[in-house]
């Protein structure tokens, strides 16, 4: 039973964690087509749906920013971010595997 609940635990963080990768995925992709202009209209359903992941994604970027400057121009700061995600997936799932395994 307690491990059927940590299993279940541990599927929802990693869903989790799949989410925010694909939110920031989805804000590096909106934020290309504004900056190349591909979208003007700041009415258009992609420019909200932009406005709304900057106000999620951009604390969490600005303080990676603060100690990983940009470099010739490019941000590196998503980077980061995935990198952080994908070792705490693994952090996590063989944390339940010891639990479960010994």
């Amino acid at each position: 039973m307690i491990i059927t609940m940590l299993g279940i635990t541990v599927q929802v963080l990693i869903g989790i964690m799949n989410f925010i990768e694909y939110l920031l995925i989805a804000y590096i992709i909106l934020g290309w087509f504004v900056f190349l202009g591909a979208i003007k209209n700041r009415d258009s359903f992609f420019f909200k749906v932009y406005v709304f992941l900057m106000s999620r994604m951009e604390p969490v970027l600005a303080r990676i920013r603060q100690f990983l400057p940009s470099v010739m121009g490019f941000d590196f700061s998503p980077l980061v971010i995935f990198l952080g995600l994908h070792f705490a997936k693994i952090i996590v799932s063989r944390l339940f595997l010891a639990i479960v395994y010994g």
